[in-house]
């Protein structure tokens, strides 16, 4: 039986997923999907991780699943994680699909991040005033589009600095590393991860192969989970 263990993005989740588990179990895919710490129903980290340390927990995961050999998906800021492990321990891994991964991180000014910071308590408070409430969830939509940084500002605790660390850990180093045929899947119309990276990907991947999925955006798998299903099947068998 084929395996598969599938890392989910950030600020997602197993549940997320359910319907492409069922459709490949369906196919008679075992499939393993972890809640990486932070996430879900999953506590955070007691300390600041990046993802390597993400790359690690994994390891113990997979150790105390007894899973020693599966195919490998990685989405979004699971693809990070994935490229690690595809890199580091190449003998576990029979085939890699990368979604969207976000392998490939541009450095974000600490001074803008903490301009919008300040502006959204500021607002947070002004409309929490009586009247003013109502307005509150524009004015949060708007921090997020000019910012760019939803998941830092609905990220709470310790997770805010994980998510900061976890964006400020360029990858890309690792591509030349992995030996694992590999599937890039992307989608065409991503407004999270643009498509121009998975091009780079490709290039900088040796066995690899680009599929672009016309009118999809960031998230395939909620999106068109029967047009992702064929594509990893084929892949994989």
């Amino acid at each position: 039986m084929k395996r598969l263990l599938i890392l989910h993005g950030w600020g997602s989740c197993r549940d997320r997923w359910k319907k492409v588990e069922e459709l490949l179990e369906s196919k008679g895919i075992e499939v393993l999907i972890p809640e990486l710490p932070g996430f879900g129903s999953s506590p955070a980290p007691t300390e600041v991780w990046g993802p390597e340390e993400y790359a690690e927990w994994v390891l113990d995961f997979l150790e105390k699943n007894k899973w020693q050999r599966f195919n490998l998906l990685g989405h979004s800021f699971g693809g990070s994680i994935a490229a690690i492990l595809a890199s580091k321990h190449p003998e576990m891994i029979e085939k890699l699909i990368l979604c969207s991964p976000a392998i490939i991180r541009k450095k974000k000014k600490g001074f803008k991040i903490l301009i919008f910071s300040t502006i959204a308590k500021i607002g947070k408070k002004i409309f929490s005033l009586p009247g003013l409430r109502i307005f509150y969830p524009f004015f949060r939509k708007v921090i997020y589009k000019l910012s760019g940084s939803r998941d830092y500002y609905l990220a709470t605790g310790i997770m805010k600095e994980i998510f900061k660390k976890v964006t400020q850990t360029d990858l890309r180093y690792l591509l030349k590393e992995i030996k694992n045929p590999t599937l890039i899947l992307w989608g065409e119309k991503d407004d999270h991860i643009p498509v121009k990276y998975g091009y780079f990907l490709k290039e900088g991947i040796r066995n690899s192969k680009l599929v672009v999925l016309p009118r999809i955006k960031h998230s395939p798998h909620r999106e068109t989970p029967e047009r992702l299903i064929q594509e990893i099947i084929s892949f994989i068998d």
